[in-house]
């Protein structure tokens, strides 16, 4: 076979425009806007000739077992990336067990029937290599990915195909894997990043499976090593599954190979993903989430958008791209360089097999709120209303172009390229043509595309701040709905007492002798939540409740590599006071006594 051009030389004209997007971007930030309107003066639109460029093609075939296989040759380095890519994940997990996907992922290079998750790590490492998989609660696909020297080659792709063929999920990295999960929840729910991503997938997908942002507690509780093996043995089929390389290969080397190496992978019936549609978006609406004592406001605004493979694609880059896709684009020029209300103001447009979004973000001073939200309204209604003018969009087209042909230079960029275009049923020139698409969007394109879904009687206002200080300047924008962290209404009474809230020093009566344990209680959706911590290490608290005086909760800990669940009944006493018992299987119950911290 004919060695493929290289793709350095196949970007070479590619290579010399982005230097001169690059000269473009150090022109732009010297003229800086006026509040409202001005732009940015640049050079002159790129000729779509200095954008053609034709790629390297890769070679495609299928096993025998029905896996399909993509190769892409690159000398450049004696290094190789591969990817296994299969046709099923975490949005085809059903609602009484989500996670599943995710867990199988994470856990496949913790064991499997010949090695365990020491003895994995130990080889890798000793490779100089990488080996991890990938999912997600509303991805579509389940990955694992591989790389390393073209020099150890076979041994990389044995381990590969071991934890992919032969895992076993094993209890107790599973029982690790949710200790620190639900250790995690607590931290989650402090941070406003967190509060108003997990609000906005709320909003704009309601209970589609699109919207899944975490899990709960429970929901960590009820993955079962029985239902990892089940997705796995359902989902991880050659003929329901693509493998993709790039790297120092030749693909009749890499095809026989493969062969040997998934021998024993038998094709199967898989069942299809099946991607419900999205809910109607309902009309605009502030919803608040309340961080009280917060400095800042968190304010995020979104609107749903495409699939990926729809045609105003390239159109909603450009959009997106003009309003906030970086540190010269309307948002941050205005609200941080021009207003100073924030460190930066963005926007994001993302889409895939399930409807996407476009999303402006920005963490402002409270005082300021109501100010940014103006800045932010004037923006969206601009991009509308005005017709981006020339040297402003040439900008957004220099960057997007120019940020494109970078990224070609990483494998792993070029493997999700050669992914994305099987996934989505892509033309074989679709990345040769990316430039050109781009090129081909008119200001026209854009200002009909930011009519089409910037939406401003459906907009998702999201708001994670102090309630009592921003909860009138935010009702100029809508109807707010305020809730606490854990999404109780503001207002609503909770089920934990308040003099159980905080630190308390316990004495625990063990069979070894008197113990000193330490709990912090926090509130969580009304119920009890926190940590206990023991001379053996801190652990999380799974699960509580106060029925007047009466405690009881539940933890997980480790002792000596041994996972036992305690189980505590105890009674507070004014307050300030609590005695009770816990019990494990191992230990039978034992008696406790202690006070609150001051």
């Amino acid at each position: 076979m004919k060695k493929l051009i290289h793709i350095t030389r196949a970007l070479l004209p590619l290579a010399l425009t982005v230097t001169g997007f690059a000269q473009g971007g150090a022109t732009a930030q010297q003229e800086r806007p006026s509040s409202k309107g001005a732009v940015i003066k640049g050079k002159a639109p790129v000729s779509k000739d200095v954008l053609k460029v034709t790629l390297p093609k890769p070679f495609e075939t299928k096993l025998s077992n029905g896996l399909q296989v993509i190769v892409l040759e690159s000398h450049k380095l004696p290094t190789f990336a591969a990817r296994l890519v299969v046709l099923k994940g975490g949005l085809s997990d059903d609602d009484k067990m989500i996670g599943v996907a995710d867990y199988s992922a994470s856990l496949l290079r913790e064991g499997t029937t010949t090695r365990n998750s020491k003895q994995i790590a130990e080889a890798v490492d000793g490779l100089g290599a990488s080996l991890g998989a990938d999912s997600g609660l509303t991805s579509t696909t389940t990955t694992v990915n591989a790389s390393g020297l073209v020099e150890n080659y076979d041994k990389i792709m044995a381990l590969f195909a071991d934890v992919i063929l032969h895992p076993t999920f094993p209890a107790d990295e599973l029982a690790s894997l949710k200790q620190r999960n639900i250790g995690a929840l607590g931290f989650q729910r402090s941070d406003a990043g967190f509060l108003g991503g997990e609000k906005m997938a709320q909003v704009l997908y309601g209970k589609h499976p699109g919207g899944r942002y975490s899990m709960s507690a429970d929901q960590i509780n009820a993955i079962t090593t029985e239902a990892l093996k089940a997705f796995h043995a359902a989902a991880f089929k050659p003929n329901n599954a693509i493998f993709a390389i790039v790297g120092d290969v030749k693909p009749a080397d890499v095809v026989a190979k493969l062969e040997k190496t998934f021998a024993e992978w038998k094709a199967g019936a898989a069942a299809p993903m099946t991607i419900p549609p999205v809910a109607a978006v309902p009309a605009t609406k502030v919803y608040l989430v309340d961080r009280p004592g917060s400095v800042q406001t968190n304010l995020m605004l979104g609107v749903p958008t495409i699939e990926r493979n729809d045609p105003d694609y390239s159109a909603l880059e450009m959009m997106n791209q003009v309003v906030g896709g970086g540190a010269s684009a309307r948002l941050f020029l205005n609200l941080r360089e021009d207003k100073g209300y924030t460190y930066g103001a963005y926007s994001s447009s993302s889409s895939g097999k399930v409807r996407g979004m476009f999303q402006a973000t920005a963490e402002v001073k409270t005082e300021v709120t109501k100010k940014a939200m103006d800045e932010f309204m004037f923006e969206l209604k601009r991009i509308r209303t005005d017709l981006t003018p020339a040297d402003e969009f040439d900008r957004a087209r220099r960057t997007i172009v120019g940020g494109w042909a970078r990224q070609l230079e990483f494998p792993t960029s070029l493997l999700s390229n050669l992914v994305t275009s099987k996934l989505y049923g892509f033309s074989a020139d679709y990345w040769d043509t990316y430039p050109a698409k781009i090129a081909a969007v008119t200001p026209a394109d854009v200002q009909r595309v930011a009519q089409k879904y910037l939406t401003l009687d459906k907009l998702a206002i999201v708001a994670v701040g102090d309630a009592e200080k921003i909860k009138a300047d935010l009702a100029a924008f809508g109807t707010v709905e305020a809730t606490d962290a854990d999404g109780k209404p503001l207002g609503e009474k909770s089920n934990v007492a308040p003099g159980l809230t905080g630190f308390w020093s316990l004495m625990l009566e063990s069979p070894q002798g008197a113990l000193p344990i330490k709990i912090e209680f926090k509130e969580a959706a009304g119920n009890v939540a926190g940590s206990l911590d023991t001379p053996f290490g801190k652990f999380p608290i799974t699960s509580g409740s106060l029925a007047g005086e009466d405690v009881k909760f539940k933890a997980k800990i480790e002792v000596q590599g041994n996972a036992l669940e305690l189980s505590a009944a105890g009674k507070l006493e004014n307050g300030v006071a609590m005695k009770g018992e816990i019990s494990s299987e191992m230990t039978g119950a034992m008696k406790f006594t202690g006070k609150k911290e001051k």
